[in-house]
């Protein structure tokens, strides 16, 4: 076996990988749930089907996209850390570093979002399927295109974390230890 399949077994066929797949399904029905919710608000709010061309499309899939990103997004870190990385200590630094790399996923998934949906009003143009549904479709192609990246970066996010809060608990073991030390000291001094 090549160097490269042994990889990728150590990689993608453990518990942590198969835990972030599942909490990524379910990430991923949250985030398509909304963003044909939004998409379907902003057809309702226009009046009319809103083609792929048009301003408002480009604009309403970024919205519809965002919006259902923030709520998958929270569902995820909060998931992940609990149930793939078993990330128990959490801090600000943790929560914004994990938003950055959110932040990084949404404007990838949002670009192949955009662009999925213009490939796929080509190829279905002659189809009954709405705008709101190719919308659905290309960014659920869009979100499962980025689960292995995202395991990547996330999971560097919660490493990282995890050798702060031991090198931080393991610093105030220290001063501990020390003011055991000089209490002792003192003790012995009197």
């Amino acid at each position: 076996m090549s160097k490269f399949f042994k990889w990728i077994k150590a990689k993608f066929f453990n518990k942590s990988f198969l835990s972030f797949v599942i909490i990524g399904v379910i990430n991923t029905l949250i985030n398509t749930f909304f963003v044909w919710f939004v998409s379907k608000a902003f057809t309702w709010i226009a009046g009319r089907e809103i083609p792929a061309g048009d301003a408002l499309y480009v604009w309403s899939t970024g919205v519809a996209t965002f919006v259902a990103y923030v709520l998958a997004s929270l569902f995820s870190y909060f998931a992940n850390a609990h149930f793939t990385y078993n990330q128990d200590k959490k801090d600000a630094q943790t929560f914004l570093e994990a938003v950055l790399s959110f932040a990084l996923r949404y404007g990838l998934t949002w670009v192949l979002t955009w662009a999925f949906g213009l490939l796929f009003t080509l190829i279905l143009k002659n189809t009954s399927l709405s705008q709101e549904t190719i919308t659905t479709i290309a960014n659920l192609v869009a979100s499962v295109i980025m689960i292995p990246p995202f395991y990547f970066m996330l999971g560097f996010v919660f490493k990282r974390t995890k050798k702060r809060m031991e090198k931080k608990e393991s610093t105030e073991e220290v001063v501990i230890e020390t003011k055991e030390e000089e209490t002792e000291d003192a003790i012995n001094e009197n």
